[in-house]
């Protein structure tokens, strides 16, 4: 199996001294510049994953910069900060980088990251999508219903798992509303479903 890091993040300073004690006794501005200024560099080994297709490790890598300074600082210089984060992660020997909390958000969901990386990217949005399905699916067998034949609703339909969700769920049921705030998403969302699977979704942003 191949193996995989996850990019990680302080959320606040106070998981910078958890890591770097001294650094409490510093102004909050001057451990700000000095985190701003760090490479990224691996927090930890994990072995021991096992599953009956195989066993694997991976590596949690830290990308220095706390939420708030992934909001605040320069797009280019964050985005350029996760993508230094995610080559340690390669030069680790991972083939699968994980973006997690805010190098999830930040930018364009991870797609300038993965056209900057030989390994893949993902942002745990498959992950999402793939539960979502199951538990829809278990739902509707434990109520007896019968979902090609069932009225699904998608909410949030035009979002990055909505859409996903809704793209595959079109090709297993009949009748399938799509709701969302934006009326332009939802229509080219409408009929990419139509030229995939050929069916005719029903849309409202009426929330």
């Amino acid at each position: 199996m191949g193996k995989f890091a996850f990019i990680i993040h302080p959320i606040e300073l106070s998981d910078i001294y958890r890591k770097f004690g001294f650094l409490r006794y510093f102004p909050q501005k001057i451990v700000e510049a000095l985190i701003k200024r760090m490479s990224p560099f691996k927090v930890s080994e994990i072995t021991g994953i096992k599953s009956p297709y195989g066993e694997t490790k991976g590596w949690f890598v830290t990308c220095p910069l706390t939420s708030r300074q992934m909001v605040e600082l320069p797009l280019d210089f964050v985005l350029n900060k996760i993508i230094q984060a995610g080559k340690v992660g390669q030069e680790l020997g991972a083939d699968i980088i994980g973006l997690g909390a805010m190098t999830s958000v930040v930018g364009d969901a991870g797609i300038t990251i993965a056209k900057n990386l030989e390994a893949a990217v993902t942002t745990g949005n498959s992950y999402t999508v793939a539960t979502a399905l199951e538990g829809t699916k278990k739902a509707a067998q434990l109520m007896d219903i019968d979902l090609e034949k069932a009225e699904v609703l998608v909410v949030g339909a035009t979002g990055s798992i909505g859409s996903a969700a809704a793209r595959i769920l079109a090709r297993e049921c009949r009748y399938l509303t799509l709701l969302a705030r934006d009326e332009r998403k939802l229509d080219y969302l409408a009929r990419q479903i139509m030229k995939e699977s050929g069916l005719a979704v029903r849309c409202t942003s009426n929330i």
